[in-house]
């Protein structure tokens, strides 16, 4: 879940052919340069004729991303939060089934418009669901009933890799597929959690 431009970076006297991933932590650099910018350490971002200036701890780096320089600077002074990010409105109808984190949920009851905690709500414009094992994933058919047309599904498994039953991307994309839904956008929901978007593919709606 982030923002994916290209362009020209100026870093320490040189200057390098860069694609940047952005997300609500930090600003990557790849390519001809990598670089991990984390955001809660940005001083400044001034953006001035498509070049964007961002000053961290004690260094500079000048990007030259054209019309997208005053968006990222937004972004980056001002990254979204992690509701925002799962697509959560004040009108929305969300539903979470495994997953125990307290202050997230009370997060999302603050901006929800309603929230169901164990059991899927019918027409639920956002299902969130921690899935523990490949198993969990067959859970996708019954929840895939209680979702509006045009809602969401999002996926939350274990970060890494430590046995044969965890759940990797692959695995959960595959459920999706079997079940009538699409991937459309993969995330970090935590330093634990990592997060795929399911949805329904507009042919079948």
């Amino acid at each position: 879940m982030g923002t994916e431009i290209t362009g020209e970076a100026k870093y320490r006297r040189a200057s390098y052919q860069v694609s940047l991933h952005l997300d609500s932590k930090t600003l990557t650099l790849r390519d001809e340069l990598k670089l991990a910018i984390p955001l809660k350490e940005v001083r400044q971002a001034v953006s001035k004729d498509g070049q964007l200036t961002i000053k961290w701890n004690d260094d500079t780096i000048v990007l030259r991303v054209g019309r997208q320089a005053e968006r990222l600077a937004k972004k980056i002074l001002n990254p979204p939060g992690l509701l925002e990010k799962l697509g959560v409105k004040p009108t929305s109808v969300v539903s979470v089934i495994g997953l125990d984190d307290q202050a997230f949920l009370d997060d999302l009851r603050g901006r929800a418009g309603s929230v169901s905690v164990a059991k899927a709500k019918p027409q639920s414009d956002v299902i969130i669901v921690r899935v523990e094992g490949r198993a969990n994933l067959d859970r996708l058919k019954t929840l895939r009933r209680s979702l509006k047309s045009d809602g969401m599904i999002w996926v939350l498994w274990r970060k890494g890799l430590k046995g044969t039953n965890d759940v990797r991307e692959s695995d959960v994309m595959a459920a999706a597929k079997a079940h009538g839904l699409v991937d459309v956008k993969v995330a970090s929901f935590s330093d634990e959690l990592s997060a795929l978007k399911l949805v329904i593919p507009v042919a079948l709606r």
